[in-house]
């Protein structure tokens, strides 16, 4: 046993130069694995935290629930607890801002994690409770506990919102000012519930249902979204009126895809970093099977001789091991910190998540990681130990010395050539090194696969996409109408129809912006189906109908997934496209089928039999949330008003910025007008997809240094091993400049077996990927987008690598003289 170790630490000192490409390896592996699951789990730990914090605790909401439901839903042995919400009225601040009043149970109150700054909830009929910036909107910013407030309020009533009232409360409670996502304020008021029943008759009541599950119910996310869709199908709960606290879910229970996707991910990159490493480790020691041979002339026993290289290698990998551990550490937190700064998103979570790692609530580095990264990188150590320790014990000492771990040829005679060129010369030690090429291109060649898959995600999540997906062009000024609202019956739509602001002398001025390239108008209209009942309801279901232009034919017959149609159909006046929401909830209406249509435009209504010719589920772009759609030029022939309901605004190139303070002053004119911004929605976009680029993009540099020290290693050895050949030939007329070719030659025969792994199967299996994504709506993904860029530098790299590799190994033989390289043991 002494011997063995003496002998092994020995090996270890005298192979410095291949043990320290060993030990490299060994640490960016260990890097590799901890960085991998740490900064995985970490982004999920501290986005639960955050949620957790922030998140109301309800596990789903049933909306539109009647006073008669709600009961029978409380009762259900799968419901735990449940909230109740109903909303009774609004107050309107201005024409974007509004106060909601709302009744809330005390246990609707602690499923939404309501707080109170100052007081308590609401307990009498005339009591309040409403945030300072609400209060200061209302005229009473200096209002305290126990005063008397006036507010202009208008109740729900069953279609429409009622006339407005005046009505004084008692301030019982201030509750925290809320943080608003757009530039649209919506204030919260709580009231009583003897203010609720006085205010919204039984019959009418339609509540907001937070529930709870029992822990038996509540396994996983899966089985909980699965028991509350059930619960509202027996209790006549539309899916759409469905709404799970997905993020809150998540933050608390298992859930089975995210897990097994996550382990998927994780094993094939362990894989991919695991037969790096053991090709690295393979050849190194190959070379080294000449020394253990000499061990066994001297007495060494096959069981010794394969303990000396095992207990060498796990010298190599316990020196290493801690040392990727410390760099994993110090980099997880720094890669951590880096991402979260760098993030421009500012919502709430976001912010909350900030905190929580400020404040060091949530550990990054956990000790069952630590272990697993000891245990996959000496599982890794020991399985490359494998080979060279049953070669070395397998075969006579005189065999062992002259062992190089070239294939040994079946064939009694080995073929030759008259004439020699540098290409055979190469391809003729290609070849006696098979397994030891095959191992590394394998290798390397899946690092190259999970690049090419992982951009190709990247660039098919492209925020460029989603944001186009949302808004046509640079800019979109659509009109801001109401429904039902009886205080303001000129924001109805077929009341702005007849008065739209959205003119020809408003679209002369916005063309006439310098710098505004093309600006398009959209029509659309309202109506009902009496042949249809709303889902739910008695009432007829509620129509709209939108246009389209002819330059967005393309992208609908993309999207259409039932029929067909043409721009000439659509342009017919009796011929529409149903859309996403019409095709999930009316399933029995089928392509081909007529309905009667009711059209309401301006103060008159009138029928149209329309066909449906097809469906589809389209971007907001181009459906605008439109239940059907038709030609532009056939809807303005069915009305006698302006339909014209948004328009989009194309810029010059490089001119977007510049016309903005333009359009904005139009749309400062006039208060229907609402403008959205296509660099605004990007922005939004590319903040939230900064954190999961940025992880994934920082796992792959990790796995290409450690793909790089494998061509590095192979390289060198290549050529160290040989220089008792290459001196031969050299001596025998070959020039410096043609063994470099003949080496470079070799580098690129590894390149192309890369390459050819990477961007061939890389590309094949990320559009297997993109189509599964597509088809399971995953990630926003919707259009393929070959990552060109990301392949484009992959090749350039490896071939560079590769060049400079040959170049300065072949520089460094050349400084030996020929005879001393002929002279040379290795």
């Amino acid at each position: 046993m002494k011997m063995t170790n003496t002998v092994a630490l020995a090996n270890t000192k005298y192979h410095k130069g291949k043990n320290l490409l060993s030990g490299i390896a060994i640490i960016l592996t260990s890097v590799l694995v901890f960085l991998i699951t740490s900064i995985g789990l970490g982004v999920v730990n501290v986005q639960n935290a955050a949620v957790n914090k922030v998140y109301p605790t309800w596990h789903a909401m049933y909306r539109n629930v009647s006073e008669e439901n709600m009961e029978k839903i409380g009762q259900h042995d799968a419901i735990g607890n449940y909230g109740l919400r109903q909303d009774v009225g609004e107050a309107a601040l201005s024409a974007d801002d509004y106060i909601l009043i709302s009744y809330l149970d005390t246990e609707a109150q602690k499923l939404t994690k309501q707080k109170f700054v100052s007081g308590h909830a609401p307990k009498r009929a005339n009591d309040a409770v409403l945030s300072r910036n609400a209060l200061k909107k209302l005229g009473y910013p200096k209002a305290k506990i126990g005063d008397t407030i006036s507010i202009p309020l208008q109740f729900f009533e069953k279609d429409s919102l009622g006339m407005q009232q005046e009505r004084s409360f008692r301030l019982t409670g201030i509750s925290p000012d809320g943080v608003g996502k757009t530039d649209r304020k919506i204030f919260s008021m709580l009231i009583s519930k003897d203010f609720m029943q006085e205010v919204i008759p039984k019959d009418q009541r339609s509540y907001r249902m937070m529930v709870r599950l029992t822990e038996e119910a509540s396994t996983s996310t899966a089985a909980i979204k699965e028991k509350v869709k059930e619960i509202g199908k027996n209790f006549d709960v539309i899916e759409d009126n469905i709404v799970e606290n997905s993020d809150y879910l998540f933050a608390n229970y298992i859930d089975p895809a995210f897990y097994s996707g996550m382990a998927i991910i994780i094993a094939v990159i362990l894989v991919a970093g695991a037969l790096t490493i053991y090709s690295i480790y393979y050849v190194s020691l190959i070379n080294k099977v000449q020394d253990f041979g000499k061990l066994a002339a001297l007495g060494a026993t096959k069981r010794q001789t394969r303990q000396i290289i095992l207990r060498e290698n796990l010298i190599v990998a316990g020196i290493s091991i801690p040392i990727g551990l410390l760099i994993g550490i110090a980099t997880v937190k720094f890669v951590f910190f880096q991402l979260m700064s760098t993030i421009e998103n500012e919502v709430a979570t976001i912010k909350v998540m900030r905190e929580v790692l400020e404040k060091g609530e949530v550990s990054l580095v956990l000790p069952w990681i630590v272990g697993m990264t000891i245990g996959v990188t000496l599982l890794t150590v020991i399985l490359a130990s494998l080979k060279p320790m049953r070669q070395a014990s397998k075969i006579m000492p005189i065999e062992a010395m002259r062992y190089t771990g070239q294939t040994q040829s079946k064939k009694k005679q080995r073929k030759g050539f008259i004439d020699l060129n540098l290409q055979r010369l190469a391809r003729a030690n290609l070849s006696r090194n098979k397994k030891r090429t095959f191992i590394t291109i394998f290798s390397l060649g899946m690092i190259g696969i999970l690049f090419v898959v992982i951009s190709t995600v990247f660039s098919c999540t492209n925020p460029k996409q989603i944001a186009r997906d949302t808004i046509a062009e640079d800019y979109r000024i659509s009109i801001k109408s109401v429904s039902n609202d009886k205080m303001r019956p000129e924001r109805e739509w077929t009341a702005i129809q007849q008065n739209n602001p959205l003119n020809d002398e408003m679209i002369d001025r916005i063309k006439s912006i310098k710098g505004v390239e093309k600006v398009d108008t959209f029509q659309s209209i309202t109506g009902e189906t009496p042949d249809l009942k709303e889902i739910g309801s008695d009432d007829p279901m509620g129509l709209s109908v939108g246009g389209i232009s002819k330059e967005q034919m393309d992208l609908i017959e993309k999207d259409i997934k039932k029929g067909s149609a043409t721009y000439d159909e659509l342009d017919s006046g009796d011929k529409v496209i149903a859309t996403g929401y019409f095709i999930a909830n009316y399933p029995e209406i089928k392509i081909g089928d007529k309905l009667t249509f009711k059209f309401f435009d301006g103060d008159r209504s009138f029928e149209k039999e329309m066909t449906i010719i097809a469906g589809g589920n389209f971007s907001e772009s181009v459906s605008n949330y439109d239940n059907f759609l038709m030609s532009n030029e056939a809807l303005k022939k069915m009305s006698k008003n302006n339909l014209t309901y948004y328009v989009n605004i194309k810029a010059a190139k490089g001119q977007a910025k510049a016309i903005q303070p333009a359009i904005e002053n139009l749309v400062a004119e006039n208060e229907l007008f609402n403008l959205e911004s296509y660099e605004e929605i990007l922005a939004q976009w590319e903040g939230s997809m900064q954190m999961m680029t940025g992880a994934g993009y920082a796992i792959m540099l990790v796995l290409a240094i450690v793909g790089i020290m494998n061509l590095i290693n192979t390289t060198i050895d290549s050529i160290l091993s040989r220089k008792k050949e290459l001196g031969v030939m050299q001596a025998l007329g070959m020039s410096n400049r043609q063994m470099k070719r003949m080496l470079q030659t070799e580098g690129l025969v590894y390149a192309g077996g890369i390459l050819l792994m990477g961007v061939g199967i890389g590309s094949i299996l990320g559009y297997l990927v993109y189509v599964y994504a597509e088809s399971n709506a995953l990630m926003q993904i919707k259009v393929y987008q070959y990552p060109l860029i990301q392949v484009l530098l992959m090749i350039l790299l490896v071939v560079i690598v590769q060049l400079i590799l040959t170049y300065a190994t072949t520089t460094i033989v050349n400084k030996e003289t020929v005879i001393k390289r002929i002279q040379a043991s290795e």
